[in-house]
């Protein structure tokens, strides 16, 4: 048998007294909770006609600004449009306002977070746009708002991503979300329905989802990593399952290797190449020489003629040199020299590769030209390699030397080009990590 249980009478007293508050905090009026909601905006002198003078409604009449009001007088709308409102919505107060379904606040000042908007879950439309609404939307913000059908939130500084909540409401049909700064991949509104989206102007990324691929292109402009229809197509990449993605960077890391290793191969090649070259045509060590500003090698050239000496033997084998060939010309240029003036140019050595030497030439008109001697090309037959010249004569780009002229004769090639003043064109291509991995793999003959 349960004991009796005797209240002291104050504590019924107390009792009582709560429970009166509950049953009048929840029937207050439509006009103390308009007034509730007033207090919480700054600058609501815009509001002077909400006041305890009048009631908000008189049946379908409107006698507070920026109301809405049903045919029983209820509260269904706000419309408080470019008024200056400042502040945060006071969601608490407007949630115990049983008729409310729509309200509009664009063009104002209002700011804070949305957090506890799904609190007026009978609401129909929401326009919030042109506000300072900020921060990041929690995914499930809207759950429970089966029957907002419009939602306008453009122009505000949202961050993050997309709420996903958005996606499974069943009557959506209208979206902006523009000119904020939502990141990450549009979220795929499985439900159809939505007729009129525009996410342009954030920072969104990666396919548009199949369920919008029928809206306007302009829905989307302003997010540069944005691809798929109705913008550009997506590249095929993006499409590769992760496990393939995987073994791709594998399999490039080990070409790269394989490259790396070729390539310090080569080099050990073309310098014994080099060496046992210059040994049987010169007699000499494995690099040319530079005396008095002039490379023994091009003092050699076009048999064994050139150099500045004004000694007749000299002299004699420059003429038979002239007479011997001639430089061709890829362009007009006023500036054109003969090849005896080349061969007389002082030149030093600018590198030495697989193929043969590079000269920086001094010409007695001022000009200074790059002269690369081809020495290991004697299979190569007058027609196709002049042929080869001419294509490359006619390429033109801003990283690309110009190819001024070129001779010809069986044991001997020479490609003149433009000189750039104290830089090479692989700093131009490749800037300042090209020569570090060169330096790297020991490559050295990448300088013209």
């Amino acid at each position: 048998m349960a004991p009796n249980i005797l209240l002291p009478p104050w504590s019924l007293l107390l009792l009582l007294v709560l429970l009166l508050r509950v049953v009048s905090s929840s029937c207050k009026s439509d006009s103390e909770i308009l007034l509730d909601f007033k207090k919480s905006l700054g600058n609501n002198g815009a509001l002077s006609s909400w006041n305890t003078k009048t009631t908000p409604c008189s049946g379908n009449k409107e006698n507070w600004v920026g109301i809405l009001c049903e045919e029983k007088g209820n509260v269904w709308g706000l419309k408080l449009e470019d008024m200056g409102l400042s502040g945060a919505i006071d969601v608490e107060s407007l949630k115990d306002l049983p008729a409310l379904r729509t309200i509009s606040l664009m063009n104002n000042n209002l700011d804070g977070s949305l957090s506890s908007l799904k609190k007026l879950g009978a609401l129909k439309s929401a326009y919030l746009s042109n506000n300072k609404f900020f921060g990041e939307i929690e995914s499930n913000a809207f759950d429970g708002m089966h029957s907002l059908k419009k939602l306008h939130l453009a122009n505000n500084e949202f961050t993050g991503l997309i709420p996903l909540s958005l996606t499974i409401l069943p009557k959506l049909i209208e979206l902006n979300l523009e000119g904020n700064k939502f990141h990450g991949e549009i979220p795929d509104f499985k439900q159809g329905i939505l007729k009129s989206l525009n996410v342009s102007d954030n920072d969104l990324q990666g396919p548009i989802p199949p369920s919008l691929t029928k809206m306007n292109a302009s829905s989307f402009s302003g997010n540069e990593l944005l691809c798929g229809t109705p913008l550009e197509a997506c590249p095929s990449e993006s499409k590769l399952p992760v496990g393939t993605v995987i073994v791709l960077i594998v399999a490039v890391g080990v070409a790269l290797a394989a490259i790396a290793a070729v390539f310090i191969i080569l080099g050990r090649c073309c310098q014994k190449s080099s060496s046992s070259s210059s040994q049987k045509n010169t007699g000499t060590t494995d690099h040319p020489q530079v005396s008095k500003g002039r490379s023994d090698e091009l003092d050699k050239m076009e048999q064994g003629g050139g150099g500045g000496s004004s000694s007749p033997e000299n002299s004699t084998t420059s003429k038979k040199a002239e007479n011997s060939g001639k430089l061709t010309f890829l362009k007009e240029d006023p500036n054109q020299f003969e090849l005896g003036d080349l061969l007389k140019a002082s030149a030093e050595v600018l590198g030495s590769g697989c193929f043969g030497s590079s000269y920086k030439a001094a010409l007695v008109t001022g000009n200074t030209v790059v002269v690369k001697r081809f020495r290991q090309m004697n299979n190569v037959g007058r027609e196709e390699f002049q042929e080869h010249m001419r294509r490359l004569g006619r390429l033109r780009h801003p990283n690309l030397l110009p190819i001024l002229a070129f001779y010809y004769r069986k044991e001997e090639k020479l490609l003149v080009s433009s000189y750039v003043d104290n830089v090479s064109l692989a700093v131009y291509l490749h800037g300042i990590s090209f020569l570090l991995l060169a330096s790297l793999f020991k490559i050295k003959s990448f300088i013209y």
